[in-house]
């Protein structure tokens, strides 16, 4: 085994020797010291040192041999553990910024009163980000939608499956249905034609991301393409833009209680109506994702129940 193969790892992140170091609370001297001697034992270079510092093929193979090690050794922690029936530990659980809200302050609870020794770490971030952090072995496992998955060494347990809806406000259906408004909030809600909103503005998630890759499927299918005029990532912002007449956006079965609280306070906003889409039978969903080889202690069971649990409410049938 490579001693000290953290630094590797450490440094294959940051591909920056004094950024690195900082980060292992080491001298630059001690980490550049330490690559020199790893690459003069194995006679071959794993970091390009020009133009830019960055993993050579043999650092990228060093590398997954490294991570594989650090993977071996979280899961024999992991079983002894159980094998000492030791209820104490931490677990590094990952969730989107919009779902965060809605899920982590009844699970903090609910699992810190049935694991009062065990450190529930949360990190709010991207699915993508996410899904790097698992594979790095920074994440146990997070909650998010399966269609961006791109490693066939993640693992996951669908929890719910959710609809899509679009999401307008009044003043945006009287501006560009001014002859069929209100009736048309009648229609709308038997299902929303997308191919009749194509004028109007709307604020979408990132291409990458899995309700924004659910849309752009069914309007392939459609033949037709939306005025996007902003792409943000945060659920919040966009029904906060919708409100305020921004734009048009589309929301997923768990955050529609947000937009029924904004439609409640009011705050000056403009009422938002949410239509099911006509045609649209995809579904998001919604799944506990990690490393396949990953071994778990028992008691992320009971995160995963509690999870499970908490997301039912939300969850759609597939037609």
């Amino acid at each position: 085994m490579v001693n000290n193969y953290k630094y590797f790892l450490v440094l294959s992140e940051e591909l920056n020797i004094s950024s690195a170091a900082k980060r292992l609370f080491i001298s630059h001297q001690c980490l550049s010291k330490y690559i020199k001697g790893l690459e003069a034992r194995y006679g071959v270079s794993f970091f390009e040192r020009k133009p830019k510092f960055a993993l050579t093929p043999a650092g990228k193979t060093m590398l997954d041999t490294l991570r594989q090690i650090e993977l071996s050794e979280q899961n024999l922690e992991n079983q002894l553990a159980d094998i000492k029936d030791a209820k104490s530990g931490t677990i590094h659980f990952g969730i989107t910024e919009g779902r965060y809200p809605i899920i982590v302050p009844k699970l903090l609870k609910e699992f810190h009163n049935l694991h009062p020794k065990v450190k529930l770490n949360i990190h709010r971030t991207t699915s993508p980000q996410m899904q790097e952090m698992v594979l790095n072995n920074s994440l146990d496992l997070f909650l998010s939608g399966v269609s961006n998955l791109v490693s066939h060494n993640l693992k996951y347990e669908i929890v719910v499956n959710e609809r899509m809806y679009i999401v307008i406000s009044d003043n945006l259906l009287k501006q560009y249905f001014p002859n069929d408004y209100p009736q048309c909030k009648e229609t709308f809600a038997k299902g929303a034609d997308l191919r009749l909103f194509q004028q109007i503005p709307f604020v979408l998630n990132k291409e990458n991301f899995n309700s924004r890759i659910l849309l752009d499927k069914h309007l392939l299918e459609l033949g037709v393409s939306l005025n996007c005029i902003n792409e943000l990532t945060q659920p919040d912002i966009h029904y906060l833009l919708c409100a305020e007449d921004y734009a048009a956006s589309f929301c997923l079965t768990m955050y529609l209680s947000g937009i029924n609280q904004l439609n409640q306070f009011k705050n000056g906003y403009s009422h938002l109506n949410v239509f099911p889409i006509a045609n649209f039978t995809s579904v998001n969903p919604l799944a506990l994702i990690y490393h396949k080889n990953k071994k778990f202690p028992s008691y992320i069971q009971d995160l995963k129940n509690i999870i499970k649990r908490l997301c039912s409410p939300y969850s759609t049938p597939i037609e």
